[in-house]
């Protein structure tokens, strides 16, 4: 099978990125991987662009973008790649329906070869979650903190500084309130003194954030071994 056209439509979409996209699309590239394997071994049918089985049916064209959310090594609705190219959707499912034909393990083998190489050339080791994924089946702890941190960002010292002076305003605005009411009241000297209070609110700073809740993170059923030939 020629390789040229998925290599090089991975290749564009990978090159350049890097954080919570990169992210998402090394998790969109796994869920591929996954979705070959079931093709290749006939665990899926595939018709036109709907893979099924008798339990679910998943549409690779109108769901291409959750690939990675069903498929990925982390399922989580964050994770959806919303923006991609043309070329590297086209790509994807033309190969899905060339592996289909086909049903030849070793072609998948190939490609998987061949797109591991791609993204070794393009990410860096610190946000490698796609080959850490591949190596040990799953996320490790320490990788797993790493994907919460990208799709639940801490709370910014800029921010919490910006918190603390609207409160602040607040505070001030209360007291000015106050002092009206008291001053007012004392000039119009009612015959039944009524006590002015102001509208407070209480409010509390944010200095730490509430625990993060784990996301479920699949285990994967991407073999590192491949079997030997017969």
């Amino acid at each position: 099978m020629d390789l040229t056209k998925i290599k090089s439509a991975v290749l564009n979409q990978l090159t350049n990125t890097n954080g919570l996209y990169s992210l998402k699309l090394q998790n969109h590239i796994y869920g591929c991987f996954i979705i070959m394997e079931d093709l290749a071994q006939g665990g899926v049918n595939l018709t036109d662009t709907i893979l099924s089985t008798p339990k679910y049916s998943f549409d690779l064209d109108k769901q291409f973008s959750t690939i990675g959310v069903r498929y990925g090594f982390a399922m989580d609705t964050h994770l959806v790649l919303e923006t991609f190219s043309s070329e590297y959707y086209t790509t994807w499912i033309q190969y899905f329906k060339d592996i289909y034909s086909a049903k030849d393990i070793k072609d998948v083998d190939n490609i998987e070869d061949c797109i591991i190489e791609v993204v070794q050339s393009c990410v860096k080791s610190d946000d490698a979650f796609f080959i850490t994924a591949l190596e040990t089946g799953n996320l490790p702890q320490e990788w797993i903190e790493k994907v919460l941190n990208l799709i639940t960002p801490s709370v910014t010292p800029v921010a919490v500084i910006l918190e603390k002076k609207e409160l602040e305003k607040e505070k001030e605005k209360d007291e000015e309130v106050l002092e009206t009411a008291l001053t007012k009241a004392t000039a119009e000297k009612p015959l039944i003194t009524r006590r002015y209070l102001a509208i407070t609110r209480r409010a509390h700073l944010k200095t730490d954030l509430p625990p993060l809740k784990k996301k479920a993170l699949a285990k994967t059923r991407r073999q590192t071994t491949k079997p030997a030939a017969a």
